[in-house]
């Protein structure tokens, strides 16, 4: 094989109980799936959740298309104002869009379901607070479309303790006041859910998104959560290295000792990312090994130092504790989520329970 990534669906459901642990009864929950689920594969997740769950959410509608057309039936919010020439698509499709854009409104055909989304402060998308009452003036002047819901994002939740989100709360509480108590009011992301569950956040549903894969926001772990997938490869060539051999382009990594180097089919073009050269191990048979020189676009080679493995040999190259995503993040100075989102489409998904 080059690869194969494993999903663990039971750990999706584990993550989603700690979710209902922290909201209770009562509080709808919106799963997020965007972006091929965060990389782990978007039809078969919602397939999973598609029965524990109220919502999915999307970032496009191209990937509600998608959704709808593998048979599920759960209400679908996308998140992008909706592409010229695409609005027929949401009430085609029974898709709720996001009215993030005053322009939004003259664009949607009679009957669509929608939610207005305000930006509080997160300076992305969104309606901004001061065109409030314009909204509802466009919501009166365009009385056949179905408005169902209202929301903003967080900026900073991603951290405990944070005084935006307070900022944010209360500048969003003060907008939901001038609207119909009847839609559907929603704010929090993974880190809201975690770490401002004592500040009213939770409103009628919630947005759960890496939280479900298992990794937390930001820096701080949350321990609840279990990671759900593992990545594998194998040992495609075994070769003997000399003390002071260079190792791979520009000859970055001298060998220490004689020893062995394990070559390994996976590179950049698969989502391990150049910048992690040298930098992560993998596991072999219950040990971890160093990966040295630059990585490729379709090899790296990991030293082995004096042990012998056979070609074939299986290599985990991702899975939960010291070899997770959250460590490749730390590496890079990033987060999980942009770790998982890279592991490319051609690397095969596999699905257990």
């Amino acid at each position: 094989m080059s690869s194969t990534l494993y999903v663990n669906f039971s750990k999706i459901g584990h993550n989603l109980e700690a979710v209902n642990a922290k909201i209770g009864p009562g509080v709808q929950r919106m799963a997020v799936v965007k972006d091929e689920a965060y990389g782990h594969g978007m039809i078969p997740v919602a397939e999973y959740l598609q029965d524990k769950v109220e919502w999915f959410c999307v970032a496009r509608i191209d990937e509600a298309v998608k959704l709808r057309e593998a048979g599920i039936k759960l209400p679908i919010l996308v998140f992008e104002i909706p592409p010229p020439g695409k609005e027929k698509l949401f009430k085609e499709h029974n898709i709720t869009a996001s009215i993030s854009d005053l322009s939004v409104f003259e664009r949607l055909e009679a009957g669509t379901d929608c939610h207005l989304h305000f930006d509080t402060g997160m300076f992305r998308l969104g309606i901004l607070p001061e065109d409030a009452e314009s909204t509802l003036e466009k919501m009166h002047t365009y009385s056949h479309l179905n408005y169902t819901g209202i929301y903003t994002h967080f900026a900073n939740s991603d951290e405990a303790n944070q005084p935006r989100v307070e900022v944010q709360l209360e500048s969003f509480k003060e907008i939901q006041s001038q609207f119909p108590q009847n839609l559907l009011t929603h704010t929090c992301n993974s880190g809201a859910i975690f770490y401002y569950d004592d500040k009213d956040v939770f409103f009628d549903a919630v947005r759960p998104g890496v939280c479900l894969y298992g990794y937390a926001p930001g820096s701080v772990e949350i321990p609840e959560l279990k990671p759900v997938v593992e990545w594998k490869s194998d040992l495609v060539q075994i070769k003997k290295i000399k003390k002071g051999d260079l190792v791979g382009y520009g000859s970055r990594w001298q060998a220490p000792e004689n020893g062995w180097l394990g070559i390994i089919s996976v590179g950049y073009s698969d989502g391990i990312f150049r910048g992690l050269s040298g930098k992560f191990r993998v596991e072999i048979e219950g040990k971890t090994y160093q990966q040295v020189g630059t990585i490729s676009m379709d090899y790296v080679a990991v030293y082995l130092e004096n042990d012998i493995h056979e070609v074939g040999t299986e290599v985990t190259l991702l899975k939960n504790g010291e070899l997770s995503a959250k460590e490749w993040a730390k590496e890079l100075n990033t987060i999980p989520y942009e770790i998982t989102t890279a592991i490319s489409p051609k690397v095969k998904r596999v699905y257990r329970d």
